[in-house]
């Protein structure tokens, strides 16, 4: 069975590698591992020490920092709770994810493959991650950055192909929705749109429940809840997270997607 999991840093094991990169156990995360430059150094000695045995020469130092963050998104979903179920799948979640995000990645999927995926793991984000539509010289751009006013400058990321300018414009437009309020209506909008278009194309797919606040999510009894097992790991006031409990709360994540969904390490 082809499955593809769409979700946001829930299903993308964000920050589960913590502990291990840091050496540090209780230590509550922001976001993400490398959201205030607090740990970066910590990354890139991790990063080169995983990779030393690689035969790729590293010609420009200036890369690194950004090589080890690639390096990094891709070592937490291959830790993520997925890694309990027995079963293949190809895991397109990412930490800040949305739900037009989702339908962005399926269709890469779907392109990329040549074939749609047997099973879509659908699973709710948090409703204050945002998204932008840019149109830059004729060229159409998707981008899922977030806004924080602990953070109000604009920042470039090199690890996106996309032109300086055009990711100047998604920072101001989700500075605007931020600044507007407009972030829990637009996710719940887009959504909507993306289960119906689900439905509409007899997609196969699945629930699961991390996050609360999705009306499509919140008022139907078949989804899987598990936001109880993610509100263990979370932290407050600001948005993060105890990764040495995500770590621990992982496998009871998979257990209860086995117990709702017996079948699916059954089709493998």
């Amino acid at each position: 069975m082809k499955i593809l999991v769409l979700g946001d840093c829930a299903s993308a094991g964000t920050n589960v590698l913590t502990p291990e990169i840091t050496g540090k156990k209780g230590t509550s995360i922001e976001y993400n591992l490398a959201w205030n430059h607090k740990y970066w150094k910590a990354i890139n000695v991790w990063y080169l020490e995983q990779t030393k045995n690689k035969k790729e020469r590293i010609t420009d130092s200036t890369r690194i920092p950004f090589n080890a963050l690639y390096y990094l998104s891709q070592q937490e979903i291959a830790n993520s709770y997925w890694k309990y179920i027995n079963v293949p799948i190809v895991n397109k979640s990412k930490n800040g994810a949305t739900a037009y995000g989702y339908y962005k990645r399926l269709i890469k999927y779907e392109k990329k493959e040549g074939v749609r995926p047997e099973l879509i793991v659908v699973t709710s984000h948090d409703l204050n991650h945002c998204w932008q539509k840019i149109n830059y010289l004729g060229q159409k751009y998707f981008f899922e950055k977030q806004y924080d006013k602990r953070r109000p400058t604009f920042s470039v990321n090199l690890i996106l192909k996309s032109p300086v300018e055009a990711q100047k414009l998604a920072f101001e437009k989700s500075k605007k929705n931020y600044e507007n309020n407009l972030r829990i209506k637009r996710n719940n909008k887009s959504m909507s749109w993306l289960l119906k278009f689900l439905k509409k194309n007899d997609y196969k797919f699945i629930k699961i429940k991390f996050h609360k606040g999705f009306s499509d999510f919140d008022n139907d009894p078949d989804v899987l809840d598990c936001s109880d097992l993610v509100e263990r790991y979370s932290t407050i006031p600001y948005k993060g997270e105890r990764p040495d409990i995500k770590i621990t709360v992982a496998p009871l994540i998979a257990q209860r997607i086995i117990k709702r969904y017996p079948w699916i390490e059954k089709d493998k």
